[in-house]
């Protein structure tokens, strides 16, 4: 008789597919996103800390204005607090470990967003566009392994990828912005990845003086998009009608322009958290049945250049039945 180890009758096949060992739990945390406008689960925050904001000028660090780090504690246990209140569950990201050959690595980590993006089959790893964010990616790898997170790709060779230019539009199509931050080797990757998921990419063109996708189009439901239409490639609004989304235009106002009200994270179908004095684009989205959950100042996280979008590492979405 063979033994089992030889596959003799004692062995054992395992059943299903990777995304159920995530579905079911057990091997891998039950932690998958499969559409950006289903109820928010889990997110990942973080405050790096204060040597790393004082370690540059602001320019070096690509920061707007010198951050103090007390006020930016604030912000993020203000955010952190506003998403518990919702029933979310907060990750605190890893700390940066001693800089290799990148002494300003962990600076800009407070935007968590941009350092995964979350799939039904696990984490994809960017490759950070900047030299002063080189290394952060290290972080969400020690996030990963602590919850138990599959790494479903690791963006390598010339591809640059930041997750703020990924978006889960539908559960079968995923919108990847291509600018500086995401270039062409980097969104053929994430293409692959969600091809390998059954879902097709969308090439979508982040305008100059944007820093991300996610700066310009945000899922509000499943076939509901918000878009600052006018910096827009005209191309890129057509084809997402094309698609059957309505796109609501959000247009280029002080509070979008300089008071992040456009970065505003999707709690659930139609319900957004937003920054502080968006009472403007509050309304807006209102009039088209959007419901502003929670407000939230962040005066010190802008002074990093993003908001509480930047901030949010999305880490679970459920949907609702």
């Amino acid at each position: 008789m063979t033994a089992a180890a030889y596959h003799g009758p004692g062995w054992r096949s395992r059943p299903g597919r990777h995304e159920d060992d995530i579905t079911l739990g057990g091997t891998w945390a039950p932690l998958r996103v499969e559409r950006d406008c289903d109820r928010l689960t889990d997110v990942a925050l973080h405050c790096p800390p204060a040597s790393l904001l004082t370690a540059g000028d602001p320019d070096a660090l690509q920061h707007l204005e010198r951050l103090d780090h007390c006020a930016l504690r604030r912000d993020m246990d203000a955010l952190a607090e506003a998403y518990r209140a919702l029933g979310i569950t907060v990750h605190e990201l890893p700390a940066p470990q001693a800089p290799g050959g990148n002494p300003y690595s962990g600076a800009n980590a407070m935007f968590a967003r941009d350092l995964l993006w979350m799939t039904r089959a696990g984490a994809v790893i960017p490759r950070m566009a900047s030299s002063v964010r080189a290394g952060e990616e290290l972080q969400t790898l020690r996030l990963c392994a602590q919850l138990g997170i599959p790494v479903a790709r690791t963006i390598g060779a010339d591809g640059l990828f930041e997750g703020a230019d990924a978006q889960w539009l539908r559960t079968d199509l995923v919108a990847v912005g291509l600018g500086t931050r995401t270039n062409y080797a980097g969104a053929r990757q994430v293409a692959q990845e969600a091809r390998q998921q059954g879902a097709r990419a969308l090439r979508l063109s982040v305008p100059n003086g944007v820093q991300h996708l996610l700066g310009v189009l945000q899922v509000l439901d499943a076939d509901l998009l918000a878009a600052r239409t006018s910096i827009m490639d005209p191309a890129d609004v057509r084809r997402l009608r094309e698609l059957g989304f309505t796109v609501v235009d959000i247009p280029e106002s002080d509070e979008v322009r300089t008071q992040q009200a456009f970065n505003f994270v999707t709690v659930a179908p139609r319900s957004i958290l937003m920054a502080a004095g968006s009472r403007e684009t509050a309304a807006l989205l209102a009039r088209h049945g959007i419901e502003c959950v929670a407000r939230v100042p962040i005066p010190e996280l802008a002074k990093g250049a993003g908001g509480i979008a930047c901030a949010t590492g999305i880490l679970a979405r459920t949907a609702q039945n």
